[in-house]
């Protein structure tokens, strides 16, 4: 019996695989359970449908890292931050004080996985690389005392 996965399954498969199981399987564990559907012409124009949209979906954010790459690339980005006078941090500079930063900068949303850097617990000038993919940039943090 043909199904579709709806959920990723350990051992069976991803979603939106379209697997073939036996009858007694198919329906007892993985439609009962939820986790897949009959593969019938309808559920596979469906799936089409989604891989389309999912396809379009990951073009268009492609789109705007790219813009996001264009935009940061080479600049400057200042950070305030609480430091002593030997110009050592009292919290570090994550990931995430950076992605703030951009967004403050560029007022564009990016994920903070696509930043490529250690905590900075130094005040001074940090290379950081934003990348996604194969695309990347590269950006200077300046860390400054709040």
């Amino acid at each position: 019996m043909k199904v579709i996965l709806t959920t990723d399954v350990p051992k069976v498969g991803n979603k939106y695989d379209i697997k073939d199981f036996p009858q007694g399987y198919a329906q007892n564990v993985l439609i009962s359970r939820g986790l897949a559907v009959l593969a019938t012409p309808g559920e596979l124009t469906k799936l089409a449908d989604k891989k389309a949209q999912m396809e379009r979906r990951r073009e268009e954010e492609k789109k705007i890292f790219e813009s996001l790459i264009s935009s940061i690339n080479n600049t400057k980005i200042e950070i305030k931050a609480k430091a002593n006078e030997k110009g050592h941090l009292f919290k570090a500079v994550s990931p995430v004080d950076v992605v703030k930063a951009i967004k403050d900068i560029t007022s564009i949303d990016i994920d903070e996985d696509t930043i490529v850097m250690d905590h900075i617990k130094e005040l001074g000038s940090h290379n950081i690389e934003i990348k996604k993919g194969d695309k990347k940039g590269k950006c200077e943090i300046i860390v400054t005392k709040f």
